[in-house]
């Protein structure tokens, strides 16, 4: 199909970039991947199943990179800053997708490009500039071993002091291999989870630097801002809205914890007393020294905090987000700011997802406990739970990958394997689930186990819903599962932050969407669009081997009852779960997408 020319929003162009041949060329974007992808997730989706070959080495050349907004990033509507990446990744080795914040999307869309796709491996590290139409491929040999703020601080100084630069990078976490690195956005903003940052350091790419001063034109420009004016009128009326601002998204801790699935010391139970003292308010009273926001953005959920600390000095870092707090305190049994802040803050710099680290740390912790790895193991450092020293030296080696640090470097499934505990070990598929057990909201149970690319929570957030009826349900949830899906791929291939949904029904999605393109859909024509991509995404997984077998969960999950609290001798029949999912989402029992489903969808 040739190129829409009359779609508003979009720019109609991606860089193809050949890192092995040092080639950079301009393409136009086909048709369908706006009309029948919408851009954003639903475009990476479209290309990796194109370009990437079955059975291809993660961290091997044939690997590729692929940067792409949404149709409404860098326009007028409200919190449409984030941008997809798509990889095969080295962690779960599934298709793997993640979106990120801040400012970087929009400024690649003022360059001219609604894409990147990177491919091929270079011989010594390299950086990409772009700057409006212009790009070329710039020594970063002077940047290899810089962490992220010295990456950043480097790269303005070189590139003539423009602090107006966005900068996507990796560091020493992305070059060593760690499998959990993430691409690092403007210093805290991350493409995080999955291993992205390791496959950039396969191929010899420090990072990416963009700066961009041309238009984005929307179709109907006048009933795009009328609308806009609507919307923010709702935000600033939205009590959940206000909730996210003042608090962060640490305003969901409370909640999650007095209702007894707040992951603690590895899962192994769901109420995190200390906890007490983490909420929302306190965290604002004790750390929470300024706001930040995205592109576009009327709720400014990031939380800029710092502690003075005798042992470490001063932190002052953005963050940390509810995951984070989630998976660096309570599952690791830690919670003073001090260490959790500490904690961030390495990995941050290091360019470390902070919910894979706090998912393998804890994970070893509890090995420690039992006798798994002892004291020779971890050279002489005493990791039981609540040890923040402990935790932050052990964090210091796999950073570095020294000592028993290098394995654990590997993300919590290989390093499970290798230490003949993989029954310790919280994933699904290679990557760890998020703060929330899904023992005490079984629709998330269902969420990670279908979850293309492993346990996740943004790919189905059931827990709003669920809270608001009977959370412990199994029947039934299939459907809204299903549903919630099929709206996040939406979601995420127009670009905008899963934030939004607070006000951001369907049905306002498309008005955006039709004003700001000019096409005409339909409320169902673009959950359709949803479930193409859920079902493509699949696909994927499918090729590489991928069914019914890889849809499961911990042992802990499925037949350890929590012990105590409100969520207290639940476990997860998944296995009905599954049945009933399968038929809503009209895949064979064994999970593959049947053949009226796909020719429905007009998939290959």
């Amino acid at each position: 199909m040739n190129a829409v020319v009359d779609v508003g929003a979009v720019q109609g162009k991606i860089l193809r970039v050949n890192l092995t041949d040092g080639q950079i060329t301009k393409e136009t974007v086909p048709g369908e991947v706006y009309t029948k992808y919408l851009g954003g997730r639903g475009a990476g989706a479209y290309y990796l199943n194109k370009e990437v070959a079955p059975g291809t080495d993660p961290l091997g050349e044939d690997n590729k990179i692929i940067f792409f907004n949404g149709p409404m990033a860098g326009t007028m509507a409200p919190g449409n800053g984030k941008i997809n990446v798509t990889f095969k990744s080295p962690l779960t080795n599934t298709y793997y997708y993640s979106l990120c914040g801040g400012h970087f999307g929009a400024e690649l869309k003022f360059a001219g490009f609604d894409g990147i796709i990177i491919e091929g491996n270079a011989s010594k590290p390299v950086y990409l500039f772009i700057h409006n139409d212009e790009a070329e491929l710039k020594d970063a040999q002077a940047l290899w071993g810089k962490t992220i703020p010295e990456t950043n601080k480097i790269l303005k100084e070189e590139l003539g002091g423009d602090h107006s630069l966005k900068i996507a990078c990796i560091g020493p976490g992305g070059e060593k291999l760690n499998r959990m690195a993430c691409i690092t956005a403007e210093l805290y903003r991350e493409f995080g989870r999955g291993g992205g940052g390791a496959v950039m350091g396969a191929k010899n790419l420090k990072a990416i630097v963009v700066r961009g001063t041309q238009d984005v034109n929307v179709a109907s420009p006048g009933k795009l801002a009328n609308y806009v004016k609507e919307l923010y009128k709702e935000f600033k009326a939205h009590p959940k809205v206000y909730a996210r601002r003042w608090y962060g998204s640490v305003e969901m801790l409370e909640g999650i914890n007095k209702l007894g699935f707040w992951s603690t010391k590895n899962f192994s139970e769901g109420y995190f007393a200390p906890g007490e003292e983490m909420v929302g308010p306190k965290m604002r009273e004790k750390i929470v020294v300024g706001d930040g926001s995205c592109y576009s953005c009327p709720i400014a959920c990031g939380k800029i905090s710092q502690v003075n600390s005798a042992k470490y000095g001063k932190i002052l870092i953005e963050g940390p987000e509810f995951e984070t707090v989630g998976l660096l305190g309570p599952n690791c049994g830690i919670s003073d700011w001090e260490t959790i802040l500490k904690a961030t803050q390495i990995l941050d710099h290091n360019g470390i997802d902070t919910i894979s680290a706090g998912a393998v740390l804890s994970f070893a912790m509890e090995a420690f406990e039992k006798g798994i790895i002892t004291e020779k193991d971890t050279d002489g450092i005493d990791l039981r739970f609540g040890n923040g020293d402990g935790l932050i030296a052990m964090l210091e080696k796999m950073v570095k990958r020294e000592g028993l640090g290098d394995l654990l470097a590997e993300g919590v499934k290989l390093a499970s394997e290798k230490l003949g505990a993989p029954e310790l070990a919280m994933h699904s598929k290679g990557a760890a689930p998020a703060t929330y057990d899904p023992r005490g909201c079984k629709g998330m149970a269902l969420t990670y186990a279908t979850s293309s690319k492993g346990a996740h929570h943004m790919y189905s957030p059931t827990m709003g819903v669920e809270l608001a009826g009977d959370r412990f349900a199994e029947k039934g949830k299939a459907n809204l599962v299903r549903d919630i899906q099929m709206q996040m791929a939406v979601v995420d291939s127009l670009g905008y932050c899963s934030t939004m949904r607070f006000v951001y029904t369907v049905d306002k999605q498309v008005d955006l969407f039709n004003l700001a393109t000019g096409l005409n859909y339909s409320k169902q024509e673009l959950l359709e669009v949803g479930e193409r991509i859920l079902n493509l995404e699949r696909l994927f997984n499918v090729r590489e081997g991928f069914s019914r077998k890889d849809d499961t969960l911990p042992k802990r999950f499925l037949e350890e009852a929590m012990k105590e609290g409100p969520s207290q001798g639940q476990t997860i029949d998944l296995q009905s779960m599954l049945d009933e999912y399968y038929q809503a989402m009209g895949w064979s029992e064994d999970g593959i997408p049947r053949e009226e489903t796909i020719k429905r969808l007009g998939l290959y």
